[in-house]
């Protein structure tokens, strides 16, 4: 009987790790993340699938800061904060620059997910997963907080809740 309790807090403690990690929360990035540069590759924007994008100038963001959101259209958080980030880019902060990247998802999906919910802004599909890796991303949604060049000045890991706390991260650092 000992043995099968110590079992069933193991499967307790190994499914409650793996809904953290499915939710957004804590994953392996560190400090070690800030002052990194992000290098796009060869991605491919949602919108328009065979167009290029393969550096941050490409984005065309001048000099302001860019949010970079890994987010899914399976992702129940994503799909809750991407109408935050709408607010946010074309109400509270005109302008601002808001660029997903699809993680591990299929483009049908989420080119569905993004009309339906107001993700106006471009997508990345990152079909090889170069863009993650470079993070690394466990779980979405993640946002970073890069500069127009794409070093990295902040990152989030869960959600964001309302327009003001995706406001007061994008002033941060």
């Amino acid at each position: 009987m000992i043995g099968l309790a110590r079992i069933r807090r193991a499967a307790v403690a190994l499914l409650a790790a793996s809904m953290i990690a499915a939710c957004g929360g804590p994953s392996s990035s560190s400090d070690t993340l800030l002052g990194r540069t992000i290098s796009i590759g060869q991605a491919h924007p949602l919108s328009d699938p065979a167009a290029t994008i393969t550096s941050w100038s490409e984005v065309a963001t001048g000099n302001q800061r860019i949010l970079l959101n890994f987010w899914a259209s399976w992702c129940i958080p994503c799909r809750d904060e991407i109408p935050l980030l709408f607010d946010y880019s074309s109400s509270f902060a005109p302008g601002a620059t808001v660029l997903g990247v699809l993680y591990k998802d299929a483009v049908g999906p989420a080119a569905a997910t993004a009309a339906e919910l107001g993700a106006t802004w471009v997508t990345l599909i990152d079909a090889d997963g170069a863009i993650a890796a470079q993070v690394p991303v466990n779980a979405a949604p993640l946002t970073l907080l890069l500069d127009a060049n794409g070093v990295v000045l902040d990152y989030r890991v869960g959600p964001f809740t309302s327009v003001a706390e995706i406001a007061e991260f994008a002033d941060g650092p």
